[in-house]
Parts: C-alpha cells; structure tokens; sequence
C-alpha cells in the first residue's frame, strides 16, 4: 500500500469512519454500518486509490454526504 492511501485511510478514519479492505475495494463504514452514497448504493473506494484525481473524486462524494476528511 503507498504511503498517500495510508494517508487517505487515516483522514478518513480521523473522521470517524471505519475502511476495511476487501477483495477489490475498501468498503468505509460509518458506526459498522455500510456508509451509503445519496442515491443507495454503498461508498466503496477502489484497492489502489493511487490518483490525486480519484482522490478528489472521492471527497467531494463524501462532503456530499455531510463528512469532510
């Protein structure tokens, strides 16, 4: 894992979520629960979130959701 994800993760966890690796993706849970996206479908990030552009996308996705990293 880069040292930037690890960054990324630990944002994320310093707002109080929970990112847990699965095959393929991180699934990000909020109070163990599946954090949701507006439209239903679960928040998950990519294994190797290794952009700046992917970054941005995915905190955007999450000041939408009311959690800014």
């Amino acid at each position: 894992m880069r040292k930037d994800v690890r960054e990324f993760i630990r944002r994320l966890e310093a707002a109080g979520l929970t990112v847990q690796p699965t095959p393929g993706h991180y699934r990000v849970l909020r109070d163990g629960k599946p954090l949701r996206k507006a439209n239903g479908m679960p928040f998950m990030l990519p294994f190797s979130p290794d952009t700046i552009r992917w970054r941005r996308a995915a905190i955007v996705e999450l000041r939408k959701l009311g959690i800014d990293p």
